[in-house]
């Protein structure tokens, strides 16, 4: 990125949102405002954590956690689309989730976030992202025997962020001599740690008994049940520094895991109550947003101009608006008007989902 460390760009980010400069929902703003606030309130020699101080690892290397991991994603190449080859470049909205997540640390240099629940809408390369962490997990982490796993549903989704993080090891062969790591069809590891890399799915896998360090669980929002949750949730209680990623689209099931998951970190974000274990961050439209402009389509989108589609979400506001004209049309001739009541409530939760919309090109991570 740029010569400022990556915590710089990161805080100036984070200021940027709460100034308005950037525009972002009310959950994004809390976000910013929580991880500013922690800056002035954590610091000192009587703090419980600290933001990005200089660790030794246990080989004895001096690194800044935060910047330790986005320097070593962005030495990783894209994967996807017409940038397939070329190094990862962080938008700075990644880099301040990135930063936040790894960069606080307890006194024994242990992760204060345990938790990360990230709700983004389709297009903004959300799988890039949570692969190149998973094999930060698996190799640079520091973790003795580490397992990593890509969870989900079905085997299908859980193999697409395995899937990206096996493409990308394969094309780095300085990360995988760097880190003897072995690349498999279904496995990657590194031997000399007992460490392990692969897809779960609550098809056919047996979930129990894991010893997870990083459980990277792919579009809560589509768990019918909160199965696969509660398994990665017990099995990273069993290490002192492993951490549950969560990173999904908007859902409308408000009777799931992820509306659970993800009113547990409004509230937390709202000042409800507090948990210095929990990360959560939410990409999307306030209440009364006009969801037709193109300035709500920046807001909900992180990734506007660099990896998601406008003029694929431009296309989409128009399909939407034809549909919704198509509806008043309809409730004018006829005696049934719920799926006109229903419309602006569609049109939101879509763009908010972008859940039409084609995955990214992977112009960015």
């Amino acid at each position: 990125m740029a010569q400022d460390s990556y915590a710089d760009i990161a805080k100036m980010y984070a200021e940027r949102v709460v100034a308005g400069e950037i525009l972002a929902c009310k959950w994004v703003k809390a976000a910013c405002q929580r991880q500013l606030s922690d800056l002035k309130k954590y610091k000192g020699k009587t703090s419980p954590y600290r933001f990005n101080p200089k660790l030794t690892s246990k080989s004895g290397k001096t690194y800044y956690p935060a910047d330790n991991l986005c320097a070593f994603i962005e030495r990783l190449p894209h994967v996807k689309g017409p940038l397939a080859g070329e190094p990862i470049t962080l938008e700075p909205w990644q880099v301040f989730i990135l930063t936040t997540v790894f960069g606080w640390v307890k006194a024994d240099g242990t992760r204060r976030f345990r938790r990360s629940y990230i709700e983004v809408p389709r297009g903004n390369a959300k799988s890039t992202l949570s692969s190149a962490v998973g094999l930060y997990m698996l190799a640079a982490d520091g973790e003795g025997g580490a397992e990593v796993y890509s969870l989900a549903t079905t085997r299908d989704q859980a193999r697409i962020v395995f899937g990206d993080a096996q493409t990308m090891a394969r094309r780095s062969p300085g990360f995988r001599n760097r880190f003897s790591v072995n690349v498999g069809a279904h496995n990657m590891n590194v031997l000399s740690s007992g460490s392990k890399f692969e897809a779960l799915s609550a098809e056919g896998s047996t979930l129990d008994g894991l010893n997870i360090h990083f459980g990277c669980v792919d579009e809560l929002h589509a768990h019918r049940t909160r199965t696969v949750y509660d398994v990665v949730e017990t099995g990273t209680g069993k290490r002192d520094n492993s951490l549950l990623w969560v990173i999904t689209t908007a859902g409308s099931n408000r009777a799931g895991i992820c509306y659970e998951v993800r009113s547990f970190v409004t509230k937390l974000l709202d000042g409800v109550f507090e948990d210095d274990t929990q990360f959560g961050i939410i990409y999307g439209l306030d209440d009364g947003d006009d969801w037709t402009t193109e300035e709500s389509l920046i807001k909900a989108n992180p990734n506007w101009a660099v990896s998601a589609f406008t003029h694929s979400l431009r296309c989409l506001v128009l399909k939407l608006l034809t549909a919704l004209g198509s509806c008043m049309a309809l409730a004018c001739s006829g005696p049934s008007t719920s799926d006109l009541t229903e419309m602006p409530q569609l049109g939101l939760a879509l763009i908010s989902d972008s859940s039409v919309v084609q995955s990214s090109p992977s112009s960015s991570p």
